[in-house]
């Protein structure tokens, strides 16, 4: 689908690449079913502004898949620019699979909103639904407009390197690493206090800035399984490092 009024001018847009996009449609329609794809155009100038991707056969199999959903958004390089949204699981295995992915112009609040909303025609919200990210505020609040009764958590290692950096904890990060792994209220409440035994600041700001629920496998609201950060993303950020050079429609190709 095509929005923004500007459909009669995507083929003006040759420099970007939007010229194959009609034809690109065409063969998601009629080769792969069951897909969903959706592109806006700014109503005003015409230019690109957001364009979401997820193949049928990624739609289906994700019934068969756990329910933690792992969210980043790398940058696109080169002279198109651009934030390339992507959404990934693991099945039963720990196999990694892609379930969509979004091209979007820049990170704000819109563009999250416009990513979450589209993405519930795939993934239904549920209770037993989760999603796994950096600590990024827009995100978190835009998953909980969309997503009324899923849980959300942060990435380990996102929120160890904030604590480094912000609140110079690098000789204590391993009680927090610990703390955040373990199953057991009790050893999380060992390892818990002996870091805030070193890091007063970090604690009061992993407890009652963020809450023990969204880091804490012991205090997660549902199974987190083995997921705590978003590294299994970063497998689809490397493998498409080069593609990410170019305009979106090449990385869909190319995958």
């Amino acid at each position: 689908m095509l929005d923004g009024g500007c459909d009669h001018q995507v083929n003006s847009l040759r420099d970007i690449g939007a010229s194959y996009l009609p034809d690109f449609f065409y063969m998601i329609d009629t080769r792969i079913v069951g897909s969903t794809y959706y592109i806006m155009m700014n109503r005003h100038n015409c230019r690109f502004m957001y364009y979401i991707l997820a193949l049928g056969i990624c739609i289906k199999g994700f019934v068969y898949m756990r329910k933690i959903i792992v969210v980043n958004n790398p940058h696109l390089h080169g002279k198109y620019e651009g934030v390339m949204l992507s959404m990934v699981v693991r099945d039963t295995e720990n196999h990694v699979y892609l379930i969509a992915f979004c091209i979007i112009d820049k990170k704000n609040e819109a563009s999250w909103t416009f990513f979450f909303k589209k993405l519930k025609s795939i993934v239904v919200d549920g209770p037993t639904l989760c999603f796994i990210f950096d600590k990024h505020k827009s995100i978190a609040n835009d998953i909980a407009k969309a997503y009324n009764h899923a849980h959300h958590g942060y990435c380990m290692s996102h929120l160890g390197e904030n604590l480094w950096v912000n609140h110079q904890c690098r000789d204590y990060l391993y009680l927090f690493y610990h703390a955040t792994k373990t199953y057991s209220f009790e050893e999380f409440n060992d390892y818990f206090e002996e870091f805030k035994n070193y890091c007063p600041k970090a604690a009061f700001f992993l407890k009652h800035e963020l809450g023990f629920e969204k880091w804490s496998r012991a205090y997660f609201s549902d199974n987190r399984y083995n997921v705590m950060t978003t590294n299994i993303i970063e497998s689809i950020n490397t493998i498409l490092i080069a593609e990410r050079e170019y305009y979106g429609i090449h990385i869909q190709f190319d995958c």
